[in-house]
């Protein structure tokens, strides 16, 4: 033992003298985002509540470890501590042209909300759109392989692309997709996650001058793993986006086919949205939303009017006020209202 420890100590520092200049995180940079907010809403004829919420206050680091590798990682403090999770961390390789190769845990790169729009001071509104939760369970990460990337094609415009293999949203046969996340390692059955792994990719076409960008995603693997029936969960998306000015229009939607063994489930959901920059301070927003989910009572629409107001290019308060239709009938007794502050830093 003792003669192995000492060959070690010698051979350590003599590798590390030949060996390549050790990663130095050059430029590394702390970050992160924050907000608070109030909300109202009626729960029901009779009843309502009324609370203060903490929502985020997310630590990101970012920056570059050696030439052409980089980190990036966020942690997040959800409902003032109640939710501590790690968002994402992974490693990138930038050293070919055009391609981005990335490994770890990462937002998995489906539409637009997900993987770009979700953090509170991007939103335009304080809360996600009905269907970023049911349908496609944002914020979904997950921990693969991901493959991203843009060319120029000519007069401004862009095709940009990303492709994935990660381990898979994994749960009970039939369950809310929303609870499908957050299985990294562990399986259902009694061997553990078997080898199968979900891919998908979207792949998107950015028009420069005209200010158009469109995309289509998609997403397959299985989420139940069992010995005799290996159960599919399929996503289909599809976003767009105009801006011309201080307008800002974008819409997108997703269709999931999950299936099960009482039967196969169709799910859909979306948004569209509307938002015009006044000044560069004030901002009105207005958002459709819905979701078709199966059985009784359980499909939602939403309309939402808000208005921001920016008091720096990092902060903005944000105020909302929801107005929820089921059953094909505005509903006031489950509406709700939103103020929110919000900071990144």
């Amino acid at each position: 033992m003792r003669v192995i420890s000492i060959v070690a100590g010698c051979a350590l520092p003599l590798a590390l003298a030949g060996a390549p200049e050790p990663a130095s995180a050059q430029g590394l940079m702390l970050t992160g985002y924050a907000d608070f907010e109030a909300r109202y809403a009626k729960t029901g004829p009779d009843n309502s509540e009324f609370f203060f919420d903490n929502y985020h206050f997310n630590l990101i680091a970012m920056g570059k470890l050696y030439k052409n590798l980089f980190a990036s990682g966020e942690v997040e403090y959800e409902h003032a501590g109640e939710e501590i999770m790690l968002e994402y961390a992974f490693l990138s390789y930038t050293g070919f042209k055009n391609i981005r190769i990335s490994a770890g845990k990462f937002i998995v790169p489906f539409g637009r909300f997900n993987k770009d729009l979700h953090p509170t001071w991007i939103n335009k509104m304080p809360d996600r759109p009905l269907g970023m939760d049911n349908v496609l369970p944002q914020t979904y990460s997950d921990v693969g392989i991901w493959i991203s990337g843009a060319a120029a094609v000519s007069g401004g415009t862009r095709i940009v692309y990303d492709a994935f293999v990660v381990n898979g949203l994994l749960g009970e046969d039939g369950g809310d997709i929303r609870d499908l996340r957050d299985n990294d390692r562990e399986g259902l059955s009694a061997g553990g996650r078997d080898n199968n792994k979900a891919f998908g990719g979207r792949l998107g076409v950015e028009l420069g001058p005209q200010g158009l960008d469109v995309g289509a995603s998609v997403y397959t693997g299985n989420y139940f793993d069992d010995p005799t029936d290996n159960l599919t969960l399929t996503l289909f998306g599809a976003d767009a986006a105009y801006a011309y000015k201080g307008l800002e229009v974008r819409a997108e939607a997703v269709f999931a086919s999950q299936d099960a063994t009482a039967g196969d489930l169709k799910k859909k959901g979306g948004y569209a949205q509307a938002a015009y920059m006044v000044r560069g301070r004030f901002e009105p927003v207005i958002r459709f939303s819905l979701k078709d989910m199966p059985g009784e009572n359980n499909d939602q629409r939403r309309l939402s009017f808000g208005g921001n107001y920016y008091v720096s290019a990092n902060s903005s308060v944000r105020l909302a006020y929801h107005v929820n239709m089921e059953q094909d009938a505005f509903a006031s007794d489950n509406n709700a209202a939103v103020a929110q502050f919000n900071i990144m830093f």
